[in-house]
């Protein structure tokens, strides 16, 4: 199931809040409205009952006069019954008879406010709200109207409410999509600008922070913090190039004077001048190694390019083929499956050219070096996956990493290079032990940078 997007959720959420809302004022509209009725029946009813006293003057106090009460309470709720009246008059006597509306006494009598009780009518249908007495020798009278039905309140209410649910969701979800819309962008903006940053671009910034909300603050904070890692890191590269400026030329001059001592008349010196002189050499290659190591992590300013594979593929073979060939007598073969790719041709050369160079520096004479590049996928974007096998001995078990180290043997810092390639190209490098030699792996997707993101 697919994620929703940050607009779709508040979307959604305004959309149930709203309608949660709309049904609470609902639920309090009719709350409100059962009270109305509920009082307007008690009102109803307490005039019912001050009629009766008015007309029948002190039977109810007077014991003697209850039969007479009795009968004019029963006729009373009779006539009430046959008219279809909307009152109730009951009397009970001492016996638990009833006269009046109903030959039953209402149940579920209790009370209501100070003054009225209300019951379920004796049909079960209905409430009733209205005046009970306690008359002298265990009798009872009940005045009481019912409650009006609510049936064409809940119409209007079912009616009114499904279209202003319809009204709000239809707000609500516009609106979220809106809000929520510019604030997903912004969010957008902030997480290229971090993909920018994680692939080398230190120069990326948030070009339009926005309003000084929360996300304006955050983007002008981190505005601020680029800008201060890039100053750090041009420190940190200038004192590099200073170094590396005031080492090369001092090495360059040891050399010469090794290559001198080399040509001595004395044996042992030049011996030993030519033991320093392959050190020196070793030590050249890797400081040559990290400047280049420098160079492509510092530059991320390579425009994207289509370029054909098995193109790319034959011109870094076309670097050793002959070397292999004429001098160890190793033969290298291709197989390519894969079609054209977006990212930095040279870059890509580069890191296949270090993993040639690197087998052929372990390959035993006769052997054989397979270089393969075919499509794959990687979190479900397309990707390329080149692979250099050799026939050396391999990397030693202790030693064989999940990320390339620079003393893997033979492999050196080639494959610290290649690895920063893969990570320009958003992929990684893998190292493995084959029935016969060494396997690296490299998977490749077209940069971020490169594809023209902001």
């Amino acid at each position: 199931m697919r994620p929703l997007h940050l607009s779709a959720k508040t979307a959604l959420l305004l959309g149930v809040f709203s309608v949660l809302a709309l049904a609470l004022s609902l639920l309090g509209l009719a709350m409100v409205d059962r009270d109305a009725r509920r009082i307007a029946a008690a009102e109803a009813a307490q005039h019912d009952y001050e009629a009766l006293d008015e007309k029948l003057p002190g039977m109810m106090a007077d014991p003697a006069a209850q039969p007479l009460l009795a009968s004019a309470v029963g006729e009373i709720g009779q006539y009430a019954g046959r008219t279809g009246q909307p009152r109730i008059a009951l009397f009970r006597d001492a016996d638990g008879r009833v006269r009046g509306t109903w030959a039953r006494w209402p149940g579920g009598v209790r009370p209501w406010r100070e003054g009225y009780v209300a019951a379920r009518a004796p049909d079960g249908h209905g409430e009733l709200i209205g005046v009970e007495r306690r008359l002298p020798g265990g009798a009872a009278l009940l005045i009481a109207r019912p409650v009006a039905s609510a049936s064409a309140l809940r119409r209007s209410l079912g009616l009114w409410g499904g279209g202003i649910v319809l009204v709000l969701m239809g707000l609500s979800i516009a609106t979220a999509l809106i809000v929520g819309g510019q604030t997903a962008a912004r969010i957008r903006r902030l997480n290229r600008v971090c993909d920018r940053v994680g692939e080398g671009d230190v120069k990326a910034r948030i070009a339009d922070p926005g309003p000084p909300d929360e996300i304006g603050v955050l983007a002008r904070h981190m505005n601020g913090m680029l800008g201060e890692l890039e100053r750090r890191i041009h420190g940190l590269r200038a004192a590099s190039d200073h170094i590396a400026h005031d080492l090369r030329t001092p090495l360059a001059r040891v050399r010469a004077r090794l290559s001198t001592m080399e040509d001595a008349a004395d044996p042992a010196i030049a011996t030993q001048a030519a033991r320093a002189a392959a050190e020196l050499d070793r030590l050249m290659a890797a400081f040559n190694a990290l400047l280049e190591l420098r160079e492509i992590e510092s530059d991320v300013s390579s425009p994207p390019e289509l370029f054909d594979i098995a193109r790319a593929v034959e011109d870094a073979v076309d670097l050793y083929e002959a070397v292999a060939e004429d001098e160890k007598q190793v033969r290298i073969t291709r197989a390519v499956t894969a079609g054209p790719f977006v990212g930095d041709r040279e870059l890509v050369i580069r890191a296949l050219a270090n993993l040639i160079e690197n087998a052929l520096k372990v390959s035993p004479p006769g052997a054989t070096i397979a270089v393969a590049a075919q499509d794959a996928r990687r979190d479900g974007e397309p990707a390329l996956e080149l692979a250099v096998t050799d026939e050396g001995p391999g990397f030693p078990e202790q030693e064989e990493p999940a990320e390339p180290r620079s003393t893997l043997g033979g492999h050196g810092l080639g494959l610290v290079i290649v690895r920063a390639i893969a990570e320009r190209h958003r992929g990684e490098v893998r190292v493995e032990n084959g029935a016969r030699g060494a396997r690296v792996t490299l998977l490749l997707r077209t940069p971020r940078l490169l594809a023209g993101y902001e």
